[in-house]
């Protein structure tokens, strides 16, 4: 949903479906933040969750850095549009590519207490 919503943002006509795609995106970003958490702490074996939740945080906190970096320097040599669109195409098509090659963690089940 982020990818879709920030490739819509790029495509708005207008400040309001412009607003109305920010919205959409800020929300699925939230739903992302809570989905990784709970699976990184339902899915690692205890003497290793420190570890992997650190893990865990830098890349959450880092990505966006990286994808605005991204997004900058693709604004620079093209334009906005182009650089928000293509930035949540790229979204889509990771997810798509760590789903298919996942597919354990789309069926994720929690294990037994």
């Amino acid at each position: 949903a982020w990818g879709v919503a920030l490739a819509g943002f790029g495509l708005a006509p207008g400040a309001w479906p412009a607003l109305a795609c920010l919205v959409v995106a800020g929300a699925a970003d939230t739903v992302s933040v809570v989905s990784r958490g709970a699976l990184v702490q339902l899915a690692t074996p205890d003497a290793l969750l420190g570890r992997v939740a650190a893990a865990e945080q830098i890349v959450g906190q880092a990505g966006p850095d990286v994808g605005n970096l991204r997004g900058g320097l693709v604004a620079g040599a093209t334009s906005g549009t182009f650089a928000l669109v293509s930035g949540g195409v790229l979204c889509l098509v990771a997810v798509m590519a760590v789903g298919a090659a996942t597919p354990g963690l789309r069926r994720f089940v929690p294990p037994a207490n």
